[in-house]
C-alpha cells in the first residue's frame, strides 16, 4: 500500500476519513515565523505502508519516537540534518508499528541572523558537520541527555504566545548546536576515546548496576554530558541502553544454564516480568519462554 503524505492529514491536523482504515495518528504544525518551523505528528499503519514525503531546504533538529511524543520520556533518538534543496522520498511503515516526529525546521538565512553571522558560514559549518560525523544517510545522531531534556519539555508543555516558543526553539538549537561541537571534539580525541573504552569496561563489570553516571562520569574523567555523547558516539547506544542490554544478555546467559532459576534470575535482573520479556523480545527476537526451547 502506498500513500502521499499531503493525502494523510487535514487542516486540522487529523488523519482524513478516506485514509482511516490504513493510518491513526495527528499532526500539530506551526510556523512561528516566516522560516522556522515546529512539527509533531504521530502515525500508526493498520497495515504494511509505504508513504511518499517530500521536504523543503533547511537545518533540521529532529527527535524520533515510536509512541505519541508528549515527554522526553517518549523520545528514542536525536538527529539533526542539513538539507540544501527539496527532496522527496519514502518512507516504510509496517503493521501496528508506530511512527512519532518532533521537529524543528530553520533556515540557513534565519540561523545565522540569530547567531551573529553569515549565512555562508552557517551552510559551511554545517556541511562539514554532516560530513565528518553524519552517517550513510548524512543524518547527525546524538542521544538524550539530561540537559537536552531540560530544553525539550518546556517545547512539549508549552502553552503561552509564539514568541515565548520561538524562545524555546531557540534554546533547543543552540543545546544542539553545542553538543555538535562537543561531538566533533570527542571524534577526534584519543585521550577522551580512551575514557570513553574504559567508561565501556566499568559497565561490564559485574558491579555495574551501582554505578550512576555521574559516578562513572567522575571515574572516566569526564563530565556527564561529554560522557552520554561520546558514548553513544563509541558504543552506538546510550548508558542507559547499553545497561539494560548488559543486563539481558547477563539474565540469558543464566537462563541457558539452569531454565528453572527463571523467577530468581528475573528478580535478580531489576527488571519486573513485563519489562524482563520486553527487553528480551527487544534483543534477542523471541520471548524468554521461547528462548528456553531453543536453548
Amino acid at each position: 500500500m502506498q500513500l502521499n503524505m499531503r493525502d494523510v492529514y487535514d487542516n486540522a491536523g487529523e488523519i482524513k476519513e478516506e485514509v482511516t482504515p490504513w493510518l491513526s495518528g495527528h499532526k500539530q504544525q506551526r510556523a512561528l515565523l516566516p522560516n522556522l518551523q515546529l512539527l509533531n505528528q504521530h502515525l500508526r499503519a493498520n497495515t504494511d505502508l509505504s508513504i511518499h514525503e517530500e521536504a523543503q531546504p533547511g537545518l533540521y533538529f529532529s527527535f524520533l519516537g515510536t509512541k505519541p511524543i508528549k515527554t522526553v520520556k517518549d523520545i528514542d533518538s536525536v538527529q539533526i540534518s542539513y538539507q540544501e534543496q527539496n527532496i522527496n522520498g519514502h518512507f516504510f511503515i509496517a503493521k501496528n508499528k508506530e511512527h512519532s516526529l518532533l521537529q524543528v525546521r530553520i533556515s540557513p538565512a534565519h540561523l545565522a541572523s540569530v547567531l551573529g553571522e553569515t549565512e555562508d558560514q552557517i551552510i559551511q559549518h554545517f556541511t562539514s558537520m554532516r560530513h565528518s560525523l553524519g552517517n550513510e544517510n548524512a543524518v547527525i545522531r546524538l542521544p538524550i541527555t539530561e540537559r537536552t531534556t531540560s530544553v525539550v519539555q518546556p517545547i512539549l508543555s508549552h502553552k503561552g504566545h509564539s514568541i515565548s516558543l520561538a524562545g524555546h526553539l531557540y534554546s533547543l538549537m543552540f543545546t544542539l548546536i553545542e553538543q555538535l561541537q562537543m561531538l566533533s571534539h570527542l571524534s577526534q580525541c584519543e585521550d577522551c576515546q580512551s575514557k570513553l573504552f574504559h567508561a565501556q569496561n566499568l559497565l561490564e563489570m559485574p558491579e555495574h548496576d551501582a554505578l550512576d553516571i555521574k559516578y562513572l562520569a567522575q571515574k572516566v574523567g569526564l563530565n556527564t554530558e561529554a560522557l552520554a555523547i561520546g558514548f553513544y558516539l563509541i558504543v552506538g547506544q546510550s548508558i542507559e541502553s547499553y545497561r539494560s542490554r548488559s543486563r539481558i544478555k547477563s539474565a540469558a546467559a543464566l537462563l541457558r544454564q539452569n531454565p528453572a532459576a527463571k523467577p530468581h534470575i528475573v528478580a535478580q535482573s531489576g527488571f519486573s516480568e513485563a519489562q524482563f520479556e520486553a527487553a528480551f523480545i527487544k534483543h534477542f527476537g523471541v520471548s524468554s519462554h521461547q528462548y528456553e526451547q531453543i536453548h
